[in-house]
Parts: C-alpha cells; structure tokens; sequence
C-alpha cells in the first residue's frame, strides 16, 4: 500500500457557519474528484494561507450577519487570491464584510424557488437554463453587491439570489447548490471547482482510506488494540479500517 500524503491533492476548503448542509458541501466536492476539508469559520487567513487550498467556500447558516454572536469571517481571507464562494449566509457574510448591503427579507423563503440567469457572463451557470429552480432557506438578503461584484440572477423574493467579481473571483449564491432540490447545483459546484478554481480531479476515496489505514499502521505499530463499538457509524468505521490493517491485534 502506498503512502498517501494530503498535499499532493488540489483542496478545497469548506469553512463552517453553521449549516446543516455542511458534510454535504464537502460531500458534493469530493463526489467531483477533489479533495475538501470542512474546518472552523474561526481560521485566520494566515492559517488558510498555509493549507494552500485552489478555493474557499463559506456554507449557510442559521444566524443573521447582525446577531449577538454571529459567526464572523476574517476579512484577510479576501486578500489571498484565492476564489471564495458563498453559500445562503456564506454570501451573505461576504457581502457584509465587503461593505455591501444585508438585511431582513421581506419575506423568509424556505423551499423551492426559481431564479432568473440575469447576466451573460455568469460563470457558475455557463451552459445553463435562464431558469431553473433552486433551494432557498434564508431570513436575511443581500440589497447591494460590494464594489466590484454584479448581481447574475433573481428570484421572486430575492432580488439578488447571486453576484460575482470576476476579477478577485469571488462568488455568491444565495441558495443551497448542495441539496438535490437545487436541479443544476451539481453543475455550480463543478464550475467553481474546475473552471474558477483550476481545481484537478486528482482525489477519490480510496485514497482516504489507504491514509487512514497507513495512519493506524504509524499509530498502533505492534501493539494490541481495544476497540469499543456503540453501533454508531464512526465506531463502525473505524472498526472496519483497524480490522484490515490489525487483524490479528
């Protein structure tokens, strides 16, 4: 078995705020053949620097940008070079730190809604219909792009559902591209991870696996080990992983 080292996959960073749909972003990219990590909101952009990742995505959340506690970004991040896409409170966050316009939607949406492709040069839709339907669930809106960005679709109650700045390549959407409900979500994720972040598909999940069996193999050595189950799946898993490489331990 090889060894497997993580930096020699192109990576995209997921950074947590919150969602429910956050295992499923990095899912959603790992599903495309390329490595993602899900990690803290908190990281600097120091930190984020040093991963090295091809792309940045903010999730969703369930917080307003203007409540006690709200989850925050470091505004270095947009100073990297790096391209960013935000997702529901992730666009949200960039446009406020970014000195764009949030506040409360007229109407909260939760469910299924169309938008409108309002611009030609679109690059998370290229190639696809003007209209399509999509999953929202969000309390607040963005009302003004920052400098830079330009708003490319619209929905009913959502005035500005996505902006881009192509030239710092960032990116927000204010739908849930992860969900199966959104119909072309799976074509907006492969766009911004191979057409935005050069991002190669270079990663499966085998690889995952012979990491983690090498990282057993480093840890246990010959030692014994004992292995409690509570039926859940991490237990499950790793019971599995240490049986293929501690058979007889």
């Amino acid at each position: 078995m090889a060894n497997i080292d993580l930096s020699t996959f192109d990576k995209i960073l997921v950074l947590d705020f919150g969602s429910q749909y956050n295992q499923l972003i990095t899912r959603r990219i790992r599903d495309l053949g390329v490595y993602s990590e899900l990690k803290s909101h908190k990281l600097s952009a120091k930190e984020i620097k040093e991963m090295n990742p091809k792309g940045i995505i903010f999730s969703g959340g369930p917080n307003s940008v203007y409540a006690d506690g709200a989850f925050k970004v470091d505004p270095d991040i947009f100073k990297l070079g790096i391209p960013i896409l935000g997702i529901c409170y992730g666009m949200q966050i960039m446009a406020y730190t970014l000195n764009g316009g949030v506040e409360k939607a007229e109407n909260s949406e939760y469910g299924h809604a169309d938008i409108e492709i309002t611009a030609d040069d679109a690059t998370l839709f290229k190639g696809l219909p003007e209209k399509q339907p999509v999953w929202m669930s969000h309390g607040d809106l963005v009302t003004k792009v920052p400098e830079g960005f330009e708003s490319v679709a619209t929905s009913k109650d959502c005035p500005i559902s996505a902006m881009q700045d192509l030239d710092r390549k960032f990116y927000g959407i204010q739908f849930h591209a992860e969900v199966r409900n959104t119909k072309y979500g799976n074509d907006i994720l492969k766009h911004f991870a191979f057409d935005v972040c050069n991002a190669e598909a270079n990663w499966s999940m085998n690889d995952f696996i012979d990491l983690q069996i090498n990282h057993i193999r480093e840890v246990v050595g010959d030692k014994k080990v004992l292995l409690g189950l509570s039926g859940g799946v991490d237990s499950s898993v790793v019971g599995v992983l240490c049986t293929r490489q501690l058979v007889t331990n």
